[in-house]
């Protein structure tokens, strides 16, 4: 059955691949089930390669601008996890984002608006963001 996941749970702030998919061990992720469509989280061996796991299944990863990438990786799922129970970190997403989506969406929340209104700040962050990410891969 193939995954899907945002590179921002393989990849560090440096791009670079993160220690347990290195050497081999199981980390914590959130996936989506292509077939199904379900968002699960679940502790998993992952490798680069897509052949590299012997049970393992396609892993499509979505790059920092949600385009697949060319070849699929491998995941190994070994258990589901209770979603809220479950600790994951995306190294592309930070606190200072969530907070601000936040803020936003308060704006919109209340009664008499109803969120009529479009975000003022709508795609500027996300594109604030794939600058950086370019510049960064740009330097290396």
């Amino acid at each position: 059955m193939p995954y899907e996941a945002y590179i921002g749970y393989l990849k560090d702030e440096d791009h670079e691949t993160k220690p347990e998919i290195v050497s081999g061990e199981p980390l914590v992720l959130e996936v989506r089930d292509l077939d199904t469509f379900e968002r699960l989280v679940v502790r998993a061996i992952v490798a680069e390669s897509p052949n590299a796991l012997d049970d393992g299944d396609e892993l499509w990863v979505l790059d920092w601008i949600e385009s697949k990438l060319e070849k699929p990786w491998s995941i190994q799922v070994l258990e589901e996890l209770d979603e809220d129970a479950a600790e994951t970190a995306r190294s592309d997403v930070n606190e200072e984002d969530r907070q601000a989506q936040g803020k936003e969406s308060m704006k919109y929340g209340n009664k008499r608006r109803a969120g009529s209104q479009l975000p003022d700040m709508m795609g500027q962050e996300e594109a604030r963001k794939f600058y950086q990410n370019v510049a960064k891969k740009r330097q290396k």
